[in-house]
Formats: structure tokens, C-alpha cells, sequence
């Protein structure tokens, strides 16, 4: 058996050197379709990643009455948190927000805190961040209950951009999810007839073999394996470009942060990005190679 299968494949393996030239344009061909595929693929992904931690950079400020003691502020941060769709609250005295606006004044070159003459007109301030974002709107709304929360004088939130931001990250999921389908398509029937151009080359052999009593498996094995490793070395050299593209563009954007990004979710490691156009192309390999030499075995 094994030594049957290593046979098989030491075929193939010759083949392709007999046909060097539709070898080289066959793999190069799989090498351009996959690394297009993996590279709007990845650039899909990584939107998708951009788009979706956009409202997760977003919390409600709740500010209390200057009167309010803090005894009952600490009491109103202690059953927010409890609240349902809650995750964390953080409490931002008085004090602190004086301080963190002496800092803004410094960076700015400002002179606030100076022009109040030693007063704090400033609340106490909580920022509340909720599990998911599309839970904003009721938490916020349990809120500025005035009735449950009497010294609570507003609630600051931004529950109209966090919305857009999540149809948006709807949007983009959708369709890039449709658009990562139809390139796969496009690429698998790329794929499918660079083999079969390779197949057909050769139909006079596969013909000659026929009538000499090959089995059909002694036929499509070594066509299979051809397709497996056009598949193989093919999707790796896609993804050596994908990454090095990935490696160019994150150094390019990295000259421009903003604090929209600060939330974005680190990028795949090459690892994973490597697996993932191996195995596509191990699928399509096998795949398109077994479709291609149907025909010439019916």
C-alpha cells in the first residue's frame, strides 16, 4: 500500500518536471488567484475588526449634583454596578476632574483651571461601560430614571453614534462575508480551469493509458497530487505575500494613529494567517484537480 502510494506520487512528482512550463504557469496562476483572495480577505477582516471596536470605545458619563454628598454618590456607583448589562464603573471625583483639566490645560497651553480662581465647579463624575453596546440605550435610560437616581442631575451618552457604528459593523460584516464568498468562487473556478488546462495537455497520455488497462485511480491519483501540491505551494506563496503586504500596510498606518484604533484588536499572527491559505488552498487543490480530470475518465 505504501509502497503503491509513494509510487503514485513520485509520478506526479515527474510529471510536473516533464511539463516545467504549464507547471510554472499553472502555479503561478494558483499563487496570483489565492494571494488576491487572501489579501481582500484579510483586508475585509481587518475592517470588520475596526468597525466592530468602534463602540466599545464609547461609555455613559453620569453627572451628579454639586450638592450631592459623596457618601451618596458612592452608594448610587455601587447599585449601577449591580445593574443589569453593566460591566464596570469607574467614579471620577471632583477632585480628579480638576486635576485631569490642570493636565488638559498644560497640553493645550490653556489657562482654565487658573481663570476659576481656586474654585471647583466640577461633579462627581462615573463612567459607565455596558457589556455589549447594543445595550447602551437601556442602560442609559435606567439611568436618568430621576426617581431611582435622584442625584443624578444628566447622563451624557452617545447612543445614536454607537447605533450607527453597530449597523455599520452590520454592514460590513454582511457584505464582506458575500464578497469573501464570491472571491472564493472566483477563485476556486480560477483555480479549477488553470488544472484543467494542465489536464487537457496531457489527454493523449491520459488516453493511452486508458487503453492499456489503467485504472481510472491509477489515472486521477497522480493529476490529484499535481493539484495538491499547485495547491500547497501555491497558497504559501500567497500567503508570504499577504503577510508581507500586512507587515507593509501596519508599518504605513502606524505613522498615523488616531485614537479611533487604540480599541482595534491586534491582527492575526502569521501563524494563523499562513493556516488559513494552506488549508484553503489544500481544499481547493484536491477540489479542483478531481473536477478537472473527470471528464476525461467517463
Amino acid at each position: 500500500m505504501l509502497s503503491s502510494f509513494a509510487f503514485l506520487v513520485e509520478e506526479a512528482f515527474k510529471s510536473i518536471r516533464r511539463n516545467g512550463l504549464m507547471s510554472v504557469t499553472a502555479l503561478s496562476t494558483v499563487t496570483i488567484a489565492l494571494a488576491v483572495f487572501g489579501g481582500a480577505s484579510y483586508g475585509l477582516f481587518r475592517l470588520h475588526q475596526f468597525v466592530h471596536a468602534q463602540p466599545e470605545r464609547f461609555h455613559i458619563a453620569v453627572f451628579f449634583r454639586p450638592e450631592a454628598p459623596r457618601a451618596d454618590v458612592l452608594d448610587a456607583r455601587n447599585r449601577i454596578a449591580q445593574m443589569p448589562g453593566v460591566a464596570s464603573v469607574k467614579l471620577v471625583t471632583r477632585e480628579e476632574a480638576l486635576e485631569e483639566m490642570r493636565r488638559q490645560d498644560e497640553a493645550r497651553g490653556t489657562r482654565i483651571v487658573e481663570a476659576l480662581g481656586g474654585a471647583n465647579p466640577l461633579p462627581d463624575r462615573l463612567d459607565v461601560r455596558v457589556k455589549a453596546p447594543s445595550q447602551t440605550r437601556k442602560v442609559s435610560a435606567a439611568l436618568g430614571d430621576s426617581k431611582r437616581f435622584p442625584e443624578i442631575e444628566c447622563v451624557r451618552d452617545e447612543v445614536d453614534v454607537v447605533e450607527r457604528l453597530l449597523i455599520t459593523s452590520n454592514l460590513v460584516r454582511n457584505v464582506g462575508g458575500a464578497l469573501a464568498a464570491l472571491m472564493l468562487l472566483a477563485t476556486h473556478m480560477v483555480v479549477q480551469n488553470t488544472l484543467r488546462l494542465t489536464v487537457l495537455a496531457r489527454k493523449d497520455a491520459i488516453a493511452i493509458m486508458r487503453l492499456v488497462g489503467a485504472t481510472p485511480a491509477f489515472i486521477r491519483l497522480p493529476l490529484v497530487f499535481e493539484g495538491l501540491f499547485h495547491g500547497v505551494v501555491g497558497s504559501a506563496l500567497a500567503g508570504a505575500v499577504v503577510l508581507f503586504i500586512a507587515a507593509q500596510s501596519s508599518q504605513y498606518v502606524g505613522k498615523f494613529q488616531t485614537p479611533l484604533a487604540e480599541t482595534v484588536p491586534a491582527a492575526p499572527s502569521p501563524f494563523v494567517v499562513m493556516c488559513a491559505m494552506l488549508a484553503t488552498g489544500t481544499v481547493l487543490g484536491l477540489l479542483t484537480s478531481a473536477m478537472a480530470i473527470r471528464r476525461f475518465l467517463r
